[in-house]
Parts: structure tokens; C-alpha cells; sequence
């Protein structure tokens, strides 16, 4: 851990994170299925890096949240495969 001096007020320890986070929901809405799922992680890796991948169940989850790093999906036309919708995920 960086070891701070103190001079002119406090200082303490802090996280930082080096580049842009994008979280995002995935949505068909019907459900997804393992092929299409190993495609959107597929077409994720062409761009950007995958940081997480939310709860997902093959053939029941109609949508999956992503948290990517690098180049953001924000549109249809940047999602990985025909059918998906992203969305921002709102906190």
C-alpha cells in the first residue's frame, strides 16, 4: 500500500480505476441461448475487455448485465450480434 506524508492537511489511501467502465444490459427478449451468449462474448473481445458478466442461465435469461472496459456498445449497431439491444444500466 502507497504510504502518504502528510504536509498541508490529510491525505490517506485511494482506489482509482485507469480507463472508461461501461455497464450495460444485454436484452433479446426472448431467451438467450449458450450460442448466443459465446457470441456476444466473442464480439465483446473484438473491442473491448470484459471486466464482468452477470448471473446468466442458457435458455432462460432473457438479458445479462456486462460491465466492459475500452470501446463502449452504446448502440445497436456496435452490439455484438443481430437481436441484442443494449442498454445503460442505471444505479
Amino acid at each position: 500500500m502507497a504510504v502518504f506524508t502528510r504536509v498541508n492537511g490529510a491525505a490517506g489511501a485511494m482506489k482509482q480505476v485507469g480507463r472508461d467502465l461501461f455497464f450495460r444490459n444485454l436484452s433479446k427478449g426472448s431467451a438467450i441461448t449458450q450460442a448466443d451468449m459465446e457470441a456476444i462474448v466473442a464480439g465483446l473481445q473484438n473491442t473491448s475487455t470484459i471486466t464482468v458478466i452477470g448471473t446468466f442461465t442458457a435458455n432462460s435469461s432473457t438479458q445479462v448485465n456486462v460491465v466492459i472496459e475500452g470501446s463502449d456498445i452504446s448502440s445497436g449497431a456496435n452490439v455484438p450480434i443481430t437481436g441484442i439491444t443494449s442498454s445503460v444500466i442505471n444505479f
